[in-house]
C-alpha cells in the first residue's frame, strides 16, 4: 500500500514535519530512498513500520542516532540505484585505490580518464564560481567546494561517444547522461565518505520547478549548495564549455538573460540575481581558462 506524508503521519500520530525530518535523516545517514512520483514522495508499509518504530523509541527516550543505528540492523533498507547501470569494471578500477583526498582523486582521474580530462577546466571554473557565490550567501564550506569540483565525476563511467556527441541525444542517451548525478553521489559517498558533499552532487541537476533529476525535487527541497552548483554549471556551459550539440558560446550578457529567463523555473531566482551581480564584478582566473573546448 502507498501513503502520502499526511496519511503516514496520521497513522503514527505525529506531525508530518517531524516524520519528514526523520526520513530526511535516513536519506542522509543511511542513503535510504523514498520514490517520488509527480513531485510527491510515496511511502509504503515498510516506511510505515520504520516510522512507527522511530515514534515508539522516541517515546522511550532513545536518541535518534541510536534509533537509526538499530533501524539499519533490523529493517531491509531501500537504497537508491541508478536507472541505467553504466559503471563498468574499468571505470571502477580507475578510482579504487586512489587516496582519500578529493583533489588527488580529481587530478588522478583527470589525468587517466578521457571524459574527466575533457571536463577538468570546466570543473575548476564551476568550483571557483560556486565558492564565490556560496560566500556571498553565507553557506560556503569545504563540502560545497569539493562538491563543485567533483560535480561531474560521475561522467567517468559514461561513454565518450554519448557525452561528446555533436548532435542531439536520443531519449536513451539522455537517460544515460542523467545517471551521472547518481554515480557521482555514489563515488563521493562511498569512496571519500563525504555524504554531505555527495548530496550536493546528487542535487546539481534538480530544477526549481521539479522537472530535474534524479529525484525531481521541488524548490527548497533541493539543497542550496546543489542550487548554487546548478547555476554555475549552466553559466560556464553557456559561456565557455560548449562541446555538444554545436551550440555557440554566449556572451556574459546573453548568458545572464538566459539565467533570468529560467529563474524560478530551472534556477533559484534569488541565487540567480546574486550570481549575476557577482559575475559583473568577478573575473575567473586565467589559468582556469587554459583548455577552451
Amino acid at each position: 500500500m502507498k501513503y502520502g506524508i499526511e496519511e503516514l503521519s496520521q497513522s503514527i500520530d505525529r506531525s508530518s514535519a517531524i516524520v519528514q525530518e526523520w526520513f530526511h535523516d535516513l536519506e542522509e545517514k543511511l542513503d535510504y530512498h523514498i520514490p517520488i512520483k509527480n513531485g510527491k514522495r510515496l511511502y509504503d508499509d515498510r516506511d510505515l513500520s520504520i516510522a512507527a518504530f522511530i515514534a515508539e523509541k522516541r517515546d522511550e527516550r532513545w536518541s535518534l542516532n541510536e534509533i537509526y543505528k538499530r533501524i539499519e540492523e533490523i529493517f531491509p533498507l531501500k537504497k537508491e540505484v541508478p536507472q541505467v547501470e553504466v559503471l563498468n569494471n574499468d571505470s571502477i578500477d580507475s578510482f579504487i585505490g586512489l587516496g582519500p583526498d578529493p583533489e588527488s582523486l580529481f587530478y588522478s582521474i583527470a589525468q587517466n580518464n578521457e571524459i574527466i580530462s575533457n571536463f577538468k577546466y570546466h570543473s575548476l571554473r564551476v568550483m571557483y564560481m560556486a565558492s564565490m557565490l556560496a560566500k556571498r550567501v553565507n553557506c560556503y564550506d569545504e563540502d560545497l567546494r569539493i562538491a563543485a569540483l567533483l560535480h561531474d565525476i560521475g561522467k567517468m563511467g559514461l561513454s565518450a561517444d554519448i557525452l561528446l556527441k555533436p548532435s542531439k541525444l536520443n531519449d536513451l542517451e539522455y537517460t544515460i547522461v542523467q545517471s551521472h548525478s547518481h554515480i557521482g553521489n555514489m563515488i563521493v559517498r562511498k569512496h571519500l565518505g563525504l555524504t554531505r558533499a555527495a548530496k550536493f552532487i546528487r542535487d546539481h541537476h534538480e530544477r526549481w520547478d521539479g522537472q530535474g533529476y534524479p529525484r525531481r525535487l521541488i524548490g527548497d527541497e533541493i539543497s542550496v549548495q546543489g542550487r548554487i552548483i546548478s547555476i554555475c554549471d549552466a553559466f560556464d556551459t553557456m559561456t565557455v564549455d560548449q562541446r555538444t550539440y554545436n551550440k555557440k558560446t554566449l556572451s556574459y550578457q546573453e548568458a545572464f538573460e538566459e539565467l533570468e529567463n529560467f529563474s524560478w523555473k530551472q534556477f533559484d531566482g534569488n541565487l540567480t540575481r546574486i550570481f549575476i551581480d557577482m559575475m559583473k564584478d568577478e573575473k575567473i582566473p586565467e589559468y582556469m581558462m587554459s583548455e577552451q573546448q
